[in-house]
């Protein structure tokens, strides 16, 4: 297998251990200083939890039931860090850390493997100090961990062909494997336009072609890892298989089914603002200094064809799947985070040409690397001491002294869907009452004998009050959280009204970009 990109002769393991050091230290400062927000994380950090009760692990489970939307490998990730760090946000988040690390050192790895150890070592540091990248290292999802399969997928690809290594093109199919067991076909997005061009360029530039064994080898190992689970549970499981591709492939990216920013103008509003200001200062600092369109892309001279398949792969992992994601029916704005692995890679390549090329100072980019990597902890902490109304551990610190007094009461809460990062923190599930039904619900338990008690937002509050019974106790949960007791049988028909404590009104689970509903 002959190669067109030379075989790096060693690691610069000064240069991995720099770019493994920024990741970790920018992933790791405040990790679980915030509490958890809801709903993404505590959905995700709920059905680990009941996952992890059950024993069951490859079986997710939310809220008592069965819970399909992502396949089982980010919860797993969660409940390994929750065994080895408690069921806290720093044991939620535990694993996102360790993802952020390896996808900085595959990046590394890319970019070694493809221009040499300066341009590695630049890629994997615009990847590390990244703020889109330092924002989904600090949001528990599957979406840095799918991130980290497609980047390790692209360097195993590009050290198979440097160093003609049939192992790393095995391990490639592997990670795709463990992407799609991630999160399904969007996994696959940048991977599917970015490796079979490189394939066709490097072939074009006369490397040999692949021992056909060594394609059905990683086919085997792709099917083994990614479509097992899926066989199985489709197997056992009727109707599911039909949800998978109507719902969850179709309905969501093509009809808009679960709402999640589905107008073409979220495409201006959100993904390109995230593409262009996504890397921080990074990608206008290269454009201003060193004018790709006219000097980078279309200079031949000595551009070898290893080169050159690399640059047409990596543009196209940039541009194909961000047309799909664009004309996708479901936008949020960490489903562009797998992007930013070829996005880091072309970067990292052209920061080490400016530099060589005396248009940027090194210093310049190395001062840029601290400032990037002072603000995310800056950052971080920040966002650790604000008090947000979807700050489910804090609402949770708050109503566990009020359930220690009342130890017979019943507990609802009143939304429109589960408070799941607040079943997380108090280890059971809790059921929910919209607002509309909660006198009648407040009546039919005491009727049964039954105390209830509910947890409801001031600003909900605000809009229930005047048509609420008005023996009702009111203990406030912070400043944005309420605990309500219906006081007795008259509860329900008395005229007076209860109001609220004196406290600052609160927005009501205003979804934030990284909110997701299902």
């Amino acid at each position: 297998m002959a190669s067109l990109l030379p075989c790096p002769q060693h690691f610069d393991w000064r240069g991995l251990l720099l770019v493994g050091a920024v990741a970790f230290i920018g992933a790791i400062s405040f990790q679980g200083s915030r509490g958890l927000y809801e709903s993404t994380e505590g959905r995700y950090s709920e059905c680990a939890r009941e996952t992890m009760a059950t024993g069951d692990y490859d079986d997710p489970i939310l809220n008592g039931q069965p819970h399909w939307t992502k396949p089982p490998l980010t919860y797993v990730a969660i409940m390994a860090g929750m065994r080895a760090f408690g069921t806290s946000p720093w044991g939620v988040r535990a694993y996102l850390v360790l993802a952020m690390v390896l996808s900085a050192g595959a990046i590394w790895l890319a970019g070694l493997s493809i221009w040499g150890p300066r341009a590695g070592l630049w890629a994997g540091l615009v990847f590390a100090t990244s703020p889109v990248m330092a924002g989904a290292a600090h949001v528990v999802s599957s979406d840095l961990l799918t991130t980290l399969w497609v980047a390790a997928a692209v360097a195993a690809f590009w050290r198979g062909h440097a160093c003609r290594s049939p192992g790393s093109l095995l391990a490639m199919w592997v990670f795709l494997g463990l992407g799609f067991l991630t999160k399904g076909p969007p996994a696959l997005l940048v991977p599917a336009a970015s490796l079979p061009v490189a394939s066709i360029l490097l072939r074009r530039g006369g490397a040999a072609r692949l021992p056909s064994w060594l394609s059905w080898a990683g086919l085997g190992l792709f099917l083994l890892v990614g479509v097992l689970w899926y066989a199985k549970e489709a197997q056992q499981t009727p109707g599911l298989l039909s949800y998978w591709l109507g719902d969850e492939l179709i309905g969501r990216n093509l009809s808009g089914e679960f709402n999640r920013n589905p107008g073409f103008y979220n495409v201006f509003t959100m993904y390109l603002p995230i593409l262009v200001f996504g890397t921080g200062p990074w990608l206008l600092l290269v454009v201003l200094r060193g004018r790709p369109l006219r000097d980078w892309w279309p200079a031949a001279n000595g551009l070898s064809a290893g080169a050159w398949a690399a640059r047409g792969s990596l543009v196209a992992g940039i541009a194909i799947p961000f047309v799909v994601f664009s004309l996708s029916k479901s936008k949020l704005p960490l489903y562009l985070a797998p992007l930013f692995v070829p996005l880091a890679l072309v970067l990292g390549r052209m920061i080490d040409v400016l530099i060589e090329q005396g248009r940027l100072k090194k210093k310049t980019a190395q001062i840029w690397t601290v400032i990037l990597l002072a603000l995310i902890i800056a950052g971080k902490g920040v966002m650790a001491m604000q008090d947000r109304p979807k700050n489910m551990t804090r609402l949770a610190a708050a109503l566990v002294p009020a359930l220690e007094r009342e130890r017979q009461a019943s507990l609802y809460t009143v939304t429109e869907r589960s408070l799941n990062g607040l079943e997380f923190h108090l280890g059971r599930l809790i059921p929910f009452v919209p607002s509309q039904e909660v006198v009648a619900h407040a009546k039919q338990c005491l009727r049964n004998g039954e105390t209830p008690r509910y947890v409801v937002t001031k600003r909900n509050w605000e809009k229930m009050a005047a048509a609420s019974p008005g023996n009702i106790r009111i203990e406030p949960l912070g400043r944005h959280w309420l605990l309500l007791a219906p006081l007795g049988p008259d509860a329900a028909g008395s005229n007076d009204r209860s109001q609220p404590p004196a406290g600052e009104p609160s927005d009501e689970h205003a979804p934030t970009p990284h909110e997701e509903t299902r």
